[in-house]
């Protein structure tokens, strides 16, 4: 468990500003630890009694897995008392009405309408309208979009209303609109987004498709809407800091019996009719590896469905890009899952001629690809793609020390100007975390033994 005197100064400052402010936004890149921050200013504000309750709104495995693991990771945060609102709506609801049993209620973007509506019939005084969290606002950047309307009309039951984000405008100045709607109440820029955009943007095609801002107009907004902004500036910011994110997921119950049975018995039972065996423990290992993935081959080679889990988790990762991203494999399976989510991207990997593979680099350095896949194998040493982004995504760990350090230096590497973040899917209670054990374990020893060798280069000088 953490201590909080290992906050970084920034996020100090981060914490700061959300605990002086009622309306405010926190941008900052993933990794760069605003959870912990806003978990700090919440955890301060309940100890000088200024609320009790906070509720928040985040991505669907975002709430049910980042915002319980770090209130459980930091001494300071893990006494905060906390549910995830799950299941059937009657079970939500009940779960609704025992919110004042605890601290914090927690709850997922795709659950956000539901929420409101069963809102509307709670009093106004109760703590579920202390503090609204909304994380990845920028997910209800649209506005037409039906959660982001449901929840702006609504805004301003709660006292207090922050919102973080990575990236507040992915698309433009035009992306702020509602997230400030939502945090200020309606007050920075009014209530009609139509209104608002053609007193500051003009339509660029015929039709009315594509808006620009008026001249002067974009220094206009940002500098209204900078007074609610936190955010760590590049002096505080070590560049570029490299931050590993595990997202776990969990194997639904007949996934993890055909996982159990190949585990013990070498053994699973993919239907009545069919049964997929494995020689030995080390071939077992990698029907495992499968299975934790989502899928396994049979004996005929042929792919048998295990479960999604992997599958929704690219998916909503996809879905909330706002910078290129680099998606690490490791199964021809998995290649076509990325297909079925993305469509036909670019990639690196068996089957890419070398021809075709420098014509995809350059086109990922050139910052034309805002997604491209990767084989750990073909992410050796002097694979140069800083340039094009800095983010990666694993669909699973892999079992090289070498291909995982490797892999993460072709982004984390000199000539990257932008923090690097990497995000590794991982099952729980499955071989994916006897991977990730062994890689770190060993990149651990490789750390240590080339800090031995400066040291010992320095004393022979």
């Amino acid at each position: 468990m953490r201590n909080k005197s290992e906050l970084r100064s920034y996020q100090q400052d981060i914490a700061t500003f959300l605990y002086e402010h009622d309306q405010a936004l926190c941008v900052a890149r993933p990794g760069y630890g605003k959870t912990v921050a806003a978990l700090t200013a919440f955890v301060e504000l309940r100890e000088t009694r200024v609320i009790n309750h906070a509720l928040v709104i985040a991505p669907k495995r975002v709430a049910r897995n980042v915002w319980p693991d770090e209130i459980d990771n930091w001494e300071h945060t893990e006494p905060i008392r906390f549910q995830v609102l799950s299941g059937p709506p009657a079970q939500r609801m009940q779960q609704l009405r025992n919110a004042s049993a605890y601290n914090m209620t927690i709850v997922g973007i795709d659950l956000a309408q539901w929420l409101m509506e069963a809102l509307d019939d709670m009093p106004a005084d109760h703590p579920l309208f202390d503090l609204l969290i909304v994380d990845e606002i920028s997910r209800f950047r649209n506005p037409t979009g039906k959660r982001a309307q449901e929840v702006a009309k609504r805004a301003g039951r709660w006292r207090m209303r922050w919102g973080l984000t990575g990236t507040l405008r992915p698309n433009g100045p035009q992306d702020m609109f509602m997230p400030a709607r939502i945090i200020t109440e309606d007050k920075l820029w009014g209530r009609s987004f139509y209104k608002w955009q053609k007193e500051h943007f003009y339509p660029t095609d015929r039709n009315g498709y594509v808006w620009a801002p008026l001249p002067t107009h974009e220094e206009i907004l940002n500098a209204q809407i900078a007074p609610h902004i936190v955010t760590p500036g590049d002096a505080t910011v070590e560049v570029p800091p490299l931050s590993i994110i595990l997202d776990k997921v969990d194997l639904p119950s007949a996934a993890r019996m055909e996982y159990d049975r190949m585990e013990k018995k070498l053994f699973a039972r993919a239907s009545f009719e069919m049964v997929i065996t494995a020689a030995s423990a080390g071939v077992a290992s990698g029907k495992l590896a499968q299975a934790a993935n989502g899928f396994m081959y049979d004996n005929d080679k042929k792919v048998v469905a295990l479960h999604d889990e992997k599958r929704e988790w690219l998916q909503d990762l996809v879905e909330n890009a706002t910078e290129p991203l680099l998606i690490i494999y490791e199964f021809i399976e998995d290649l076509r899952m990325i297909f079925d989510v993305c469509g036909p991207i670019h990639y690196l990997g068996a089957g890419v001629s070398d021809r075709q593979s420098t014509v995809n680099i350059n086109a990922w350095n050139a910052g034309e690809l805002p997604l491209m896949a990767l084989h750990p194998a073909s992410g050796g040493h002097g694979l140069n793609l800083q340039a094009g982004g800095a983010d990666m995504a694993w669909i699973s760990p892999c079992w090289s020390p070498e291909y995982w350090e490797q892999t993460i230096a072709r982004l984390h590497r000199s000539g990257q100007s932008r923090p690097v973040v990497v995000r590794v899917c991982v099952a729980r209670e499955t071989v994916d975390a006897l991977k990730l054990s062994r890689v770190h374990e060993k990149v651990s020893a490789q750390l240590a033994f080339e800090q031995y060798l400066r040291q010992r280069h320095a004393a022979l000088r």
